[in-house]
């Protein structure tokens, strides 16, 4: 048994049948209580703990490094490659000139499906053709820009 778990006031029983019995300690009297409420009471429990660990140093967390102004050493896995950036500028720059280069209704199915994330049925009500047009043209036009951004 750990340290902790000495001194906390609660616990798990197991009765004789095989269920469980869930006990809190307040004010020295042992109280049984629902399982739901000893989840709770473990929760909070826990989160104090880990609480008091971290503000003690006891835990080594990236996020609390970045808020205690502490240079990452680890930066080569977080951060990208100077020739993965590159190559994404580069896919960025194509991508947007095979954009530009479609017709502007091509330009509005692909912006809206996509970005904006508009289903096909929803936009074919907004102009007034079927589901099943709207997405031959979607794959019409997608085919477009994968030949375009090739092609450059």
């Amino acid at each position: 048994m750990q340290n902790w778990q000495k001194d906390r006031n609660y616990r798990k029983r197991e009765n004789p049948d095989g269920s469980f019995a869930y006990i809190v300690t307040i004010d020295g009297v042992d109280v049984e209580v629902s399982e739901a409420v000893y989840r709770a009471y473990s929760q909070a429990d826990r989160r104090e703990r880990y609480l008091d660990e971290r503000d003690a140093g006891i835990l080594l967390s990236l996020d609390r490094m970045d808020e205690d102004g502490v240079p990452s050493f680890l930066s080569d896995r977080h951060s990208p490659s100077a020739e993965n950036t590159a190559m994404r500028e580069m896919l960025i720059g194509q991508a947007v000139t095979a954009l530009m280069s479609l017709e502007p209704d091509e330009r509005a199915l692909i912006e809206a499906l996509i970005i904006d994330g508009v289903t096909e049925r929803d936009y074919a009500a907004q102009i007034g053709l079927s589901q099943q047009a709207v997405n031959k043209r979607r794959k019409k036009i997608l085919e477009k820009l994968k030949k375009l951004v090739v092609k450059t």
